[in-house]
């Protein structure tokens, strides 16, 4: 027999108790963003080199005279290079150029 002729036997509690368990759990789902609360378990403090450059919309260029310049601070781990958040606000309030 192959396993794609095989046929199992539910019973109809079974089945509306599946059914009521998934809707509870899509209305928990539905209520926590609702509520404005992430599904990220982690949220960083930190951006990418990345994600800063769109956020202010500048080019790689520019972003690196920021950081040899020292008016932005960045963390370099390994390959990847890390912006705290508030620098993006930062950057508006402080960068002239």
């Amino acid at each position: 027999m192959n396993h794609s002729d095989t046929f199992i036997l539910v019973g109809k509690q079974d089945i509306e108790t599946l059914k009521k368990t998934q809707l509870d759990i899509l209305r928990k789902l539905k209520e926590l963003n609702d509520n404005g609360k992430s599904t990220t378990i982690l949220q960083s403090p930190y951006v990418t080199a990345i994600e800063f450059m769109q956020a202010v919309r500048i080019r790689r260029w520019k972003f690196n005279c920021l950081v040899s310049s020292g008016k932005i601070m960045s963390i370099k781990k390994k390959r990847k290079i890390y912006i705290p958040k508030g620098e993006i606000d930062r950057y508006f309030s402080d960068v002239k150029d």
